[in-house]
């Protein structure tokens, strides 16, 4: 967990923690959503997206980020294959592609991707919820 709290107690370890999930990020317009953020480092990856709720969401998605994002409809050969719900976890850049990749809700089609684009989506610091960290202090 990315917290400043514990370090600022003279003994850090006095601090216990418990993360409760209460931020869902669910994107409805993926392309938008996607374009619309910054990126830890440059890349140029095929996300094939399924979506049933929102089937204008479904198909190949074209995001390249180097500087400004960019993600556009494609017919290229996806390189990662996922639910809509993974992009979503990994949206804010705490929940990593790599870990959902590991669960088998991502699917690698070129070797080494995964770990790109996963790095690609980190942020410097976890994100964080106003009520969705309880931090009770013993």
């Amino acid at each position: 967990m990315d917290e400043v709290l514990p370090w600022l107690l003279e003994d850090s370890r006095a601090v216990r923690s418990a993360p409760v999930g209460r931020l869902w990020v669910r994107l409805v317009d993926v392309g938008r959503a996607l374009a619309g953020r910054s990126y830890a480092v440059p890349l140029d990856v095929v996300l094939e997206v399924r979506d049933a709720f929102c089937p204008w969401n479904a198909g190949r998605h074209r995001l390249r980020g180097d500087g400004a994002a960019v993600c556009e409809p494609t017919t290229a050969p996806a390189d990662l294959r996922l639910d809509v719900a993974e992009p979503g976890a990994a949206f804010l850049g705490g929940t990593t592609l790599a870990a959902l990749g590991e669960a088998g809700r991502v699917e690698e089609l070129r070797p080494g991707v995964l770990a790109r684009t996963s790095a690609a989506f980190r942020g410097d610091r976890e994100p964080w919820y106003p009520g969705g960290w309880a931090f009770p202090l013993y």
